[in-house]
């Protein structure tokens, strides 16, 4: 956003009682990558371009992913040579191939410890990729179709259920106040697929779950968020950072749970750190 409309944002703020918080919440404010499906003219997409589903590009020797002892789907990948210098992107390397893998059961839903494994997320740093045929036993559903993405920035801002927002104290009022506001200047239409910034959630906060998950709390009923460890726990869930939101997309053959989205995480020491392996996935529907 630039200042103009920054102004806009804090007068508007301001006008619906939330003077006081206009700073913290400006704050909040991230760039994002918007990935958006381009029409195709049927031929495949170049090796290490930027897409969702299809066949993915990976080093030599590389062995396709799996959770008990089942394929995992390949979901995407993203050309980081394709988005560096686009804000917020300098948390990521400027080079090489992050592709991402889930489940091709969608059994992993991230809300247990023992989830940990049914995502795989690859940085490939050598140029000299292959395209990989889909492994034999991995099963139609878990096979998607092709779609070339075409990386744009946007402005994300944090939602209603985040610890980024939970930590400002605001009471059930004024967050619907911001939430009007937000909705506002924010159109989030169509397929919703996103690198970096904030998510678009539909059930609840993804970072406190991450971090309870992450560390071995359950997270698929009350018992983790109310465990005696949860507390302590809860203080670094606001380190927990989207890296990938991937919504259902019918051209794509995708659908997470009743029309949902995936999203992959990522702690900011591990980001900071290049470790892509240490993300945590979720899937979250109505």
């Amino acid at each position: 956003m630039n200042e103009s409309e920054l102004d806009h944002l804090r007068r508007r703020l301001g006008d619906v009682g939330l003077r006081d918080h206009a700073a913290a919440l400006v704050s909040l404010i991230e760039p994002a990558v918007r990935l958006v499906p381009d029409a195709t003219d049927g031929s495949p997409a170049i090796i290490g371009a930027t897409k969702l589903g299809g066949c993915p590009d990976l080093a030599p020797g590389t062995e396709w992913p799996s959770f008990q002892g089942v394929p995992q789907s390949f979901i995407a990948q993203i050309n980081l040579g394709e988005v560096a210098g686009m804000a917020g992107t300098e948390v990521l390397p400027d080079s090489g191939l992050l592709s991402f893998f889930y489940d091709a059961e969608q059994r992993i839903w991230g809300f247990d410890p023992a989830d940990r494994g049914g995502w795989r997320v690859l940085h490939t740093i050598e140029a000299d990729l292959v395209r990989v045929a889909f492994p034999a036993d991995l099963r139609d559903h878990g096979r998607y179709q092709e779609r070339r993405l075409r990386p744009r920035i946007e402005t994300t801002f944090a939602p209603w259920a985040s610890s980024d927002l939970e930590r400002l104290g605001l009471e059930s009022s004024q967050v619907d106040a911001y939430l009007a506001v937000v909705d506002e200047v924010y159109s989030n239409d169509g397929e919703i697929h996103r690198l970096l910034g904030h998510p678009d959630p539909i059930q609840g906060d993804m970072q406190l779950e991450c971090q309870l998950t992450s560390n071995g709390l359950y997270c698929g009923d009350a018992s983790g968020y109310e465990d005696a460890r949860a507390p302590t726990l809860q203080r670094g869930a606001v380190n927990w950072r989207l890296l990938l939101q991937i919504g259902s997309d019918e051209g794509a053959g995708m659908c997470w749970g009743d029309a949902g989205c995936l999203y992959f995480w990522l702690h900011r020491d591990d980001l900071a750190a290049r470790r892509f392996d240490a993300a945590w996935c979720i899937l979250q529907c109505s």
